[in-house]
């Protein structure tokens, strides 16, 4: 080997020596997971769910922020720019990939995309629930798209957030529907709920683990599924597809890190993802909540994302079209 060779290889361990030594040393302090909704809905209950089994693994703790705003910009965007050292991580999940196609949509340049996060693995892959209060006179969701529809902008939906995931869901189901329903956003699922409680909105979609506890309360009535088969807990609540309607939405939540974060921390973060949705204490949660794990890895979540996308993008398209007609 000559000297330049030697050379080049010494200048290579200069600078990837730190690099793996912090690695080995990871984590060395608590570790922050940034949620962008607020507390009460379905990321929040992932969150805390994996935040509260992680030490397990990690050997130190994982502390869960909600940095609200922007229908969950604002703390997407806290995730790209933070420090790629593996001490801030963010949940991943549908929305982030409308919020993208928006700003695209409006002409505006995305304050963050895709390319800024590297995938961990994702958590669940669930679709929402069409909920009404008790109360409502809706009893079937026959009932309920029939008097929408001879009803035009008579009726509300709540939402957690413009482009959130129990947004986009009911505008999937108006566009194809050709349903005339006024939309009423909230900051995060937990205030979506609470308006539809109250009655101040007909109905909403929601994801079955925060629906679950408020249908057993006798609060909310759940109507039909956007799932291609019935879900598990709701098994005498039909899917929109076996009634003759193509219609059909479901949403992923998993965790990301900051681009450039070292591939050494983002294997051991990977590995842990995958330990932790098989652990029985986070598994349990999920499934008392009336959701279900549904584990993939960085890559088969990437390839999701991808795939999602380009679904989102026609919706979105679908749905700016309408707006302007």
């Amino acid at each position: 080997m000559n000297r330049r060779v030697w050379l080049f290889v010494i200048l290579v361990m200069v600078f990837l020596l730190p690099t793996l030594a912090r690695a080995q040393e990871y984590p060395a302090r608590p570790i922050t997971l940034i949620n962008p909704l607020p507390p009460g809905g379905t990321l929040d209950l992932q969150g805390r769910a994996f935040a509260a089994v992680v030490e397990k693994y990690l050997g130190k703790p994982m502390v869960v922020v909600n940095k609200i705003g922007a229908a969950g910009a604002v703390g997407s965007l806290t995730v790209a720019q933070a420090k790629p050292d593996g001490y801030t991580l963010g949940l991943g999940w549908s929305a982030q990939t409308a919020l993208i196609i928006n700003e695209i949509l409006e002409g505006r340049k995305p304050s963050f995309t895709m390319d800024d996060f590297i995938v961990l693995g994702r958590f669940t892959d669930s679709s929402p629930v069409f909920l009404v209060p008790t109360n409502s006179p809706w009893k079937t969701i026959q009932q309920a798209l029939e008097d929408i529809k001879t009803h035009p902008n008579t009726y509300s939906y709540s939402s957690g957030g413009i482009q959130s995931i129990s947004h986009l869901p009911m505008e999937a189901l108006i566009v194809e529907m050709g349903l005339k329903l006024r939309h009423v956003p909230f900051q995060g699922g937990g205030p979506a709920f609470t308006a539809l409680i109250g009655g101040h909105v007909q109905c909403s979609s929601q994801y079955p683990g925060t629906s679950l506890p408020k249908i057993k309360a006798k609060q909310l009535r759940a109507l039909a599924v956007f799932s291609e088969k019935r879900l598990k807990g709701y098994e005498d609540v039909p899917t929109f597809k076996e009634l003759g309607y193509n219609v059909f939405h479901s949403s992923w939540v998993g965790m990301v890190a900051p681009k450039g974060t070292p591939a050494p921390i983002v294997e051991r973060l990977r590995t842990v993802v995958k330990q932790v949705t098989a652990d029985p204490a986070f598994v349990d949660v999920i499934q008392k909540a009336g959701d279900e794990v549904d584990y993939a890895d960085a890559e088969a979540t990437q390839k999701g994302w991808t795939k999602e996308y380009e679904r989102l993008q026609k919706l979105l398209a679908r749905m700016e079209k309408e707006k302007k007609q």
